[in-house]
Protein backbone atom coordinates (compact mmCIF):
# COMPACT_ATOMS: atom_id res chain seq x y z
CA UNK A 1 0.00 0.00 0.00
CA UNK A 2 1.62 3.61 -1.45
CA UNK A 3 1.17 6.46 1.80
CA UNK A 4 0.39 10.02 -0.03
CA UNK A 5 0.74 12.06 3.05
CA UNK A 6 -2.25 14.48 2.77
CA UNK A 7 -1.59 16.83 5.03
CA UNK A 8 -0.23 20.31 3.63
CA UNK A 9 -3.65 21.32 2.23
CA UNK A 10 -5.43 24.58 2.11
CA UNK A 11 -8.45 23.10 3.47
CA UNK A 12 -6.67 23.20 7.20
CA UNK A 13 -6.73 26.73 8.25
CA UNK A 14 -3.28 26.36 9.81
CA UNK A 15 -1.95 25.30 6.51
CA UNK A 16 -3.87 28.22 4.54
CA UNK A 17 -2.30 30.51 6.70
CA UNK A 18 1.77 29.38 6.47
CA UNK A 19 0.73 30.06 2.87
CA UNK A 20 -0.33 33.48 3.54
CA UNK A 21 2.50 34.38 6.14
CA UNK A 22 5.02 32.41 3.71
CA UNK A 23 5.98 30.27 6.68
CA UNK A 24 8.53 27.60 5.08
CA UNK A 25 9.59 26.36 8.32
CA UNK A 26 5.77 25.11 9.51
CA UNK A 27 5.68 23.66 5.60
CA UNK A 28 9.12 21.94 6.00
CA UNK A 29 7.89 20.50 9.62
CA UNK A 30 4.73 19.20 7.87
CA UNK A 31 6.38 17.56 5.47
CA UNK A 32 9.23 15.89 7.39
CA UNK A 33 6.84 14.64 10.45
CA UNK A 34 4.68 12.90 7.45
CA UNK A 35 7.79 11.67 5.98
CA UNK A 36 9.01 10.33 9.14
CA UNK A 37 5.49 8.08 10.17
CA UNK A 38 5.52 6.55 6.84
CA UNK A 39 4.86 8.50 4.02
CA UNK A 40 5.88 7.70 0.91
CA UNK A 41 4.76 10.67 -1.61
CA UNK A 42 4.04 13.98 -0.18
CA UNK A 43 0.71 15.75 -1.64
CA UNK A 44 0.86 19.53 -2.00
CA UNK A 45 -2.59 21.52 -2.51
CA UNK A 46 -1.65 24.99 -2.55
CA UNK A 47 -5.55 26.19 -2.95
CA UNK A 48 -7.96 27.49 -5.07
CA UNK A 49 -7.47 31.38 -5.87
CA UNK A 50 -6.21 31.05 -9.03
CA UNK A 51 -4.66 34.25 -8.94
CA UNK A 52 -2.42 33.14 -6.45
CA UNK A 53 -2.52 29.30 -6.93
CA UNK A 54 0.16 29.04 -9.21
CA UNK A 55 2.54 31.33 -6.86
CA UNK A 56 1.84 29.69 -3.62
CA UNK A 57 2.58 26.34 -5.51
CA UNK A 58 5.93 27.01 -6.30
CA UNK A 59 6.71 28.24 -3.16
CA UNK A 60 5.48 25.61 -1.40
CA UNK A 61 7.31 23.31 -3.78
CA UNK A 62 10.87 24.75 -3.17
CA UNK A 63 9.87 24.95 0.55
CA UNK A 64 9.01 20.96 0.98
CA UNK A 65 12.15 20.11 -0.92
CA UNK A 66 14.47 21.62 1.12
CA UNK A 67 12.92 19.40 4.16
CA UNK A 68 12.44 16.13 2.52
CA UNK A 69 13.70 13.85 -0.64
CA UNK A 70 10.07 12.09 -1.11
CA UNK A 71 7.90 12.35 -4.64
CA UNK A 72 5.53 15.54 -4.47
CA UNK A 73 2.00 14.94 -5.57
CA UNK A 74 1.08 18.13 -7.16
CA UNK A 75 -2.64 18.54 -6.59
CA UNK A 76 -4.80 21.25 -8.15
CA UNK A 77 -7.82 21.28 -10.39
CA UNK A 78 -6.20 24.32 -12.25
CA UNK A 79 -3.81 22.88 -14.88
CA UNK A 80 -1.81 26.06 -14.79
CA UNK A 81 -0.97 25.14 -11.13
CA UNK A 82 0.18 21.91 -11.98
CA UNK A 83 2.70 22.88 -14.69
CA UNK A 84 3.74 25.25 -12.19
CA UNK A 85 4.49 23.32 -9.63
CA UNK A 86 6.40 20.78 -11.77
CA UNK A 87 8.34 23.62 -13.45
CA UNK A 88 10.31 24.14 -10.17
CA UNK A 89 9.88 20.43 -9.05
CA UNK A 90 13.43 18.98 -8.99
CA UNK A 91 12.65 15.21 -10.19
CA UNK A 92 9.98 15.59 -12.51
CA UNK A 93 10.19 11.70 -13.45
CA UNK A 94 8.87 11.15 -9.55
CA UNK A 95 6.63 13.72 -9.27
CA UNK A 96 2.65 13.33 -9.20
CA UNK A 97 0.24 14.76 -11.80
CA UNK A 98 -2.97 15.02 -9.00
CA UNK A 99 -5.46 15.02 -11.36
CA UNK A 100 -6.99 15.00 -14.44
CA UNK A 101 -10.61 13.95 -15.34
CA UNK A 102 -11.94 13.26 -18.82
CA UNK A 103 -12.87 17.05 -19.26
CA UNK A 104 -10.78 18.31 -22.41
CA UNK A 105 -9.18 21.65 -20.93
CA UNK A 106 -7.87 18.78 -18.03
CA UNK A 107 -6.58 16.09 -20.63
CA UNK A 108 -5.38 18.60 -22.96
CA UNK A 109 -3.40 20.59 -20.83
CA UNK A 110 -1.80 17.88 -18.47
CA UNK A 111 -1.15 14.63 -20.33
CA UNK A 112 1.09 15.95 -22.52
CA UNK A 113 3.27 17.10 -19.30
CA UNK A 114 3.00 13.30 -18.14
CA UNK A 115 4.09 12.03 -21.60
CA UNK A 116 7.02 14.40 -21.56
CA UNK A 117 8.09 13.54 -17.97
CA UNK A 118 6.68 9.44 -18.13
CA UNK A 119 5.28 10.42 -14.90
CA UNK A 120 2.73 9.42 -12.39
CA UNK A 121 -0.76 10.63 -13.01
CA UNK A 122 -3.81 10.39 -11.05
CA UNK A 123 -7.28 10.52 -12.94
CA UNK A 124 -11.10 10.92 -11.22
CA UNK A 125 -13.41 8.99 -12.91
CA UNK A 126 -15.39 11.73 -13.80
CA UNK A 127 -16.49 13.33 -17.07
CA UNK A 128 -17.76 16.68 -18.43
CA UNK A 129 -21.09 15.34 -17.27
CA UNK A 130 -20.23 14.97 -13.35
CA UNK A 131 -19.52 11.74 -11.00
CA UNK A 132 -21.63 8.96 -12.45
CA UNK A 133 -24.22 7.42 -10.00
CA UNK A 134 -23.48 4.06 -10.29
CA UNK A 135 -19.87 1.86 -10.26
CA UNK A 136 -20.33 0.65 -13.58
CA UNK A 137 -20.87 3.89 -14.85
CA UNK A 138 -17.91 5.05 -13.36
CA UNK A 139 -16.03 1.79 -14.28
CA UNK A 140 -17.03 2.95 -18.08
CA UNK A 141 -15.56 6.20 -17.29
CA UNK A 142 -12.42 4.98 -15.89
CA UNK A 143 -11.91 2.99 -19.25
CA UNK A 144 -12.09 5.97 -21.48
CA UNK A 145 -9.58 7.60 -19.05
CA UNK A 146 -7.33 4.54 -20.20
CA UNK A 147 -8.04 4.81 -23.66
CA UNK A 148 -7.22 8.21 -23.77
CA UNK A 149 -3.45 8.04 -21.89
CA UNK A 150 -3.09 5.02 -23.75
CA UNK A 151 -3.53 7.68 -27.18
CA UNK A 152 -1.35 9.94 -25.70
CA UNK A 153 1.46 7.11 -25.18
CA UNK A 154 1.78 7.23 -21.88
CA UNK A 155 2.54 4.18 -20.24
CA UNK A 156 -0.59 2.94 -18.26
CA UNK A 157 1.63 1.64 -14.95
CA UNK A 158 2.06 5.71 -14.74
CA UNK A 159 -1.81 5.63 -14.58
CA UNK A 160 -4.01 5.73 -10.81
CA UNK A 161 -7.56 6.02 -11.17
CA UNK A 162 -9.99 7.34 -8.26
CA UNK A 163 -13.37 5.60 -8.00
CA UNK A 164 -14.50 9.28 -6.15
CA UNK A 165 -15.53 8.64 -2.67
CA UNK A 166 -18.91 10.59 -1.96
CA UNK A 167 -19.08 11.64 2.18
CA UNK A 168 -21.66 9.61 4.14
CA UNK A 169 -23.27 12.59 4.75
CA UNK A 170 -24.01 13.28 1.77
CA UNK A 171 -24.90 10.27 0.44
CA UNK A 172 -25.57 7.10 2.84
CA UNK A 173 -23.83 4.56 0.20
CA UNK A 174 -21.03 6.28 -0.39
CA UNK A 175 -18.57 3.76 1.51
CA UNK A 176 -20.02 1.40 -0.72
CA UNK A 177 -20.03 3.08 -3.95
CA UNK A 178 -16.35 3.25 -3.57
CA UNK A 179 -15.77 -0.78 -2.83
CA UNK A 180 -17.70 -1.56 -5.68
CA UNK A 181 -16.37 0.81 -7.57
CA UNK A 182 -12.94 -0.30 -6.89
CA UNK A 183 -13.94 -3.94 -7.70
CA UNK A 184 -15.19 -3.24 -10.87
CA UNK A 185 -11.86 -1.85 -12.28
CA UNK A 186 -9.80 -4.29 -10.57
CA UNK A 187 -12.25 -6.88 -12.30
CA UNK A 188 -11.74 -5.35 -15.59
CA UNK A 189 -8.96 -3.29 -16.19
CA UNK A 190 -6.63 -5.33 -14.11
CA UNK A 191 -3.55 -3.87 -15.46
CA UNK A 192 -4.69 0.21 -13.61
CA UNK A 193 -3.39 1.19 -10.04
CA UNK A 194 -6.20 2.55 -8.25
CA UNK A 195 -5.69 5.34 -5.03
CA UNK A 196 -8.50 7.07 -3.19
CA UNK A 197 -8.59 10.26 -0.25
CA UNK A 198 -9.65 8.16 2.29
CA UNK A 199 -10.89 11.75 4.37
CA UNK A 200 -13.29 12.10 2.04
CA UNK A 201 -15.54 9.70 3.21
CA UNK A 202 -16.28 11.30 6.88
CA UNK A 203 -16.74 14.88 5.70
CA UNK A 204 -19.46 16.33 7.91
CA UNK A 205 -19.55 14.04 10.13
CA UNK A 206 -18.31 13.43 14.40
CA UNK A 207 -15.33 11.20 15.04
CA UNK A 208 -14.03 11.31 11.40
CA UNK A 209 -10.94 9.18 12.80
CA UNK A 210 -13.06 6.31 13.36
CA UNK A 211 -14.55 6.21 10.02
CA UNK A 212 -11.45 6.39 8.71
CA UNK A 213 -9.78 3.14 10.51
CA UNK A 214 -12.72 1.20 9.55
CA UNK A 215 -13.07 1.89 5.85
CA UNK A 216 -9.88 1.47 5.47
CA UNK A 217 -9.15 -2.32 5.11
CA UNK A 218 -12.66 -2.73 2.99
CA UNK A 219 -10.75 -0.53 0.51
CA UNK A 220 -7.78 -2.98 0.44
CA UNK A 221 -9.56 -5.99 0.53
CA UNK A 222 -11.40 -4.08 -2.43
CA UNK A 223 -8.17 -3.98 -4.22
CA UNK A 224 -7.04 -0.71 -3.55
CA UNK A 225 -2.96 0.63 -4.09
CA UNK A 226 -2.38 3.82 -3.13
CA UNK A 227 -4.32 6.22 -0.47
CA UNK A 228 -4.40 9.77 0.84
CA UNK A 229 -4.13 9.58 4.64
CA UNK A 230 -2.78 11.44 7.30
CA UNK A 231 0.70 9.59 8.44
CA UNK A 232 0.67 11.40 12.06
CA UNK A 233 -2.84 9.07 12.66
CA UNK A 234 -1.23 6.41 14.42
CA UNK A 235 -4.31 4.13 14.67
CA UNK A 236 -4.69 3.98 11.23
CA UNK A 237 -1.24 3.28 10.14
CA UNK A 238 -1.46 0.56 12.36
CA UNK A 239 -4.89 -0.13 10.64
CA UNK A 240 -2.94 -0.31 7.07
CA UNK A 241 0.06 -2.89 8.64
CA UNK A 242 -2.50 -5.02 10.10
CA UNK A 243 -4.59 -5.45 6.97
CA UNK A 244 -1.96 -5.89 5.08
CA UNK A 245 -1.04 -9.04 7.36
CA UNK A 246 -4.69 -10.11 7.00
CA UNK A 247 -5.09 -10.36 2.95
CA UNK A 248 -1.86 -11.47 2.27
CA UNK A 249 -0.06 -8.67 1.51
CA UNK A 250 2.42 -9.29 3.68
CA UNK A 251 4.97 -12.36 2.66
CA UNK A 252 5.03 -14.40 6.65
CA UNK A 253 3.47 -11.50 8.18
CA UNK A 254 7.36 -10.30 7.94
CA UNK A 255 6.56 -6.38 7.77
CA UNK A 256 3.93 -7.01 10.59
CA UNK A 257 6.76 -8.65 12.80
CA UNK A 258 8.97 -5.68 12.05
CA UNK A 259 6.75 -2.95 12.71
CA UNK A 260 5.68 -4.67 16.31
CA UNK A 261 9.99 -4.44 16.59
CA UNK A 262 9.85 -0.60 16.09
CA UNK A 263 7.27 -0.43 18.15
CA UNK A 264 5.12 1.32 15.86
CA UNK A 265 2.06 -1.31 17.04
CA UNK A 266 1.83 -0.33 20.64
CA UNK A 267 -0.93 1.50 22.19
Amino acid sequence: MLIVGERINTFKKRVMRAYQEKDVEFIRQEALRQAEAGAQVIDVNAGSDIDVEPDNMKWAVRSIQEAVDLPLCIDSPNPATILAGFEVCKDKQAAWANSITLEKERVDNILPLVKEHQCPVIALCRDESGVAQSAQERVEVGKKIVDAIDRYGIALEKLYLDPMIEPLSVRSDGGMMSVHTLLGLKRQLPEIKTIISLSGISFGLPERKLLHRSFMPMLMYAGLDAVFLDPLDTLLMQSVIASQALLDQDEFCMNYITASREGKLSS
